[in-house]
């Protein structure tokens, strides 16, 4: 199984940090990024998911953001959930390993699934 997903953002537009917390809110998530700044984002970034630590690498690069995670589902539950944000925000395109983009409500519903085996 992959454990990266791939996010192209449309040209200049990488919400800041808070634009990001709130994204997350209004979905519904309850991811703490802990002031994470995309723009200045590089490696592991810790973060706190449902009151317990999480994280991910992030990778930046002039089309968009890789973000990669271990084998804990709570790291890919962040990641993906920072994904989903993204896309509501920007019209991101995000893809999961390498595959075809996947689309807002796959990509939510794979957030809700994590969130159930957690």
């Amino acid at each position: 199984m992959s454990r990266s997903c791939r996010i192209l953002l449309p040209a200049g537009q990488l919400p800041a940090s808070g634009a990001v917390q709130a994204g997350l809110k209004s979905l519904g998530y309850q991811l703490d990024l802990e002031g994470l700044d995309l723009a200045d984002a590089s490696g592991f970034q810790g973060c706190v998911l449902d009151g317990e630590d999480a994280g991910f690498s992030v990778a930046r690069d002039d089309e968009g953001l890789t973000l990669r995670w271990s084998g804990d589902p709570r790291e890919q539950c962040a990641a993906l959930m920072l994904a989903r944000a993204l896309q509501t925000l920007t019209d991101a395109t995000v893809s999961i390993g390498g595959g075809a983009p996947v689309q807002a409500a796959a990509l939510g519903q794979r957030v809700s699934e994590l969130l159930e085996e957690m």
